[in-house]
């Protein structure tokens, strides 16, 4: 029965057919057979939706798609290009950390590598970086706002595991940072090594001018992360907080979103709010047919026999989400399998809040990985160009997101620091 489940789902998901379905249809195979009436699937797909902390993801996800489509991201990369362009590989660095604040704004992966992408793979190719590089840049770049917060893709594994969503948040800042300071690294080396030309400094009465053009964008994250470290709100009165706040921008102060477009966005916007919505709601079907024919238990058992120390059971969990992530998204199987992993986790001593960054690394990492990594593709759309040549660019990047993943396994208090210093342990 177990494995015509799992035949069912991997099927499923290798033809095509969305991950919602996907879910929904494993998990309603596995009822069939069991003999489960559809009243009680009903009434468990209601149940996956009856949260007050997914209230907060259309209002994350319109409030980014808004941003995505007016002048926030060209006045970030403006901004801290005038403060590291000057480096070697500083327009590499610059473009990274654009990313990486722009993709936490709009909580997704493929809006930043469009509108960042779009925006700086000219620039790059104009200031001597080979297109490889670029395309690596742009294509793993956007992924880092799956770490820093607001993020989507964390909010859906806090959901699964039981953790504070705004703990889940503060613990991102640190692997998120140092995610992107080793990719940036990369580009440095790189750079010295085939004499990338850097661009000339910005005199400072000019970096003041930028960021004074640049305020209201800057100010968007501090704003949303402000009011929920601050204890003004909770993360999801904050992601009604960034809705209201880019709306103001982008409608009256930058004037680059008219009334006109606002439906076009909102009507984008409800589409992958329901998507996301009604996954996770699939997950709690599949979770609880799980449940109720005791495969968490056997799970357990055969973890607990099978790995004989905390550090073999990150490696088979690792292998996992990595072969998941090149299939689907990662955090969609951490809503399945949170509650199975959880009892296995605290066998081990391994904090709940530590492996939903390591499941979130695993899932940036996905985004990025054949057949399906959704920036690949995103990146060979708007460059015009194979997949061969994207994954030839991103591969080193690729390591420099496992050696990332590698640190934060091996020192945990990276993930559990910031957190306890802000919430108390």
């Amino acid at each position: 029965m177990l494995i015509s489940v799992i035949v069912a789902f991997f099927g499923l998901l290798i033809i095509g057919v969305p991950i919602a379905h996907v879910v929904l249809g494993a998990a309603g195979i596995g009822c069939l057979m069991t003999g489960t009436t559809g009243t009680i699937l009903a009434q468990q797909t209601v149940l996956g939706m009856n949260s007050y902390v997914m209230l907060a993801v259309p209002f994350f996800i319109l409030s980014g798609d808004l941003a995505a489509k007016g002048q926030t991201s060209q006045r970030l990369v403006n901004a801290i290009n005038a403060f590291l362009g000057h480096l070697p590989g500083g327009l590499g660095i610059a473009t990274i950390f654009a990313c990486a604040i722009f993709g936490a704004i709009t909580g997704s992966s493929i809006a930043c590598v469009v509108a960042i992408g779009a925006l700086m793979l000219p620039k790059l190719k104009e200031n001597g970086y080979p297109l490889l590089l670029s395309l690596g840049i742009i294509t793993t770049g956007g992924t880092l706002g799956v770490m820093i917060p607001p993020s989507i893709p964390m909010l859906q594994i806090a959901i699964a595991m039981g953790t504070s969503v705004g703990k889940q948040f503060t613990a991102g800042f640190i692997p998120g940072i140092l995610t992107a300071a080793i990719m940036s690294a990369y580009v440095v080396i790189y750079a010295k090594r085939t004499g990338i030309p850097r661009t000339s400094r910005i005199p400072f009465r000019q970096r003041i001018l930028v960021l004074k053009d640049s305020f209201w964008a800057l100010m968007f994250p501090v704003i949303v992360l402000g009011s929920i470290y601050g204890g003004i709100a909770t993360p999801t009165e904050a992601a009604i907080i960034s809705l209201f706040y880019v709306l103001a921008v982008e409608l009256f102060v930058y004037r680059t979103v008219s009334f006109k477009e606002l439906y076009s966005i909102m009507k984008a916007s409800t589409v992958s709010a329901a998507t996301l919505t009604m996954t996770i709601a699939t997950a709690q079907v599949f979770v609880w047919w799980m449940t109720t024919q005791g495969i968490p238990g056997l799970v357990y058992d055969w973890i607990i026999g099978f790995c004989h120390s905390k550090y073999l059971l990150w490696l088979l969990l690792c292998v996992l989400f990595f072969v998941v992530g090149c299939f689907t998204n990662v955090a969609t199987v951490v809503l399945i399998l949170g509650p199975m992993i959880k009892p296995v986790l605290e066998f081990f001593g391994i904090d709940a809040m530590h492996f939903c960054i390591i499941a979130v690394m695993m899932s940036q990492i996905g985004f990025v990985t054949p057949p399906f990594g959704l920036c690949l593709f995103t990146t060979m759309k708007i460059a015009e160009v194979s997949m061969k040549d994207v994954i030839r660019g991103a591969w080193p990047f690729l390591v420099a997101m496992a050696i990332s993943t590698i640190i934060l396994i091996l020192f945990p208090a990276l993930t559990t620091f910031l957190p306890n210093l802000v919430y108390g342990a």
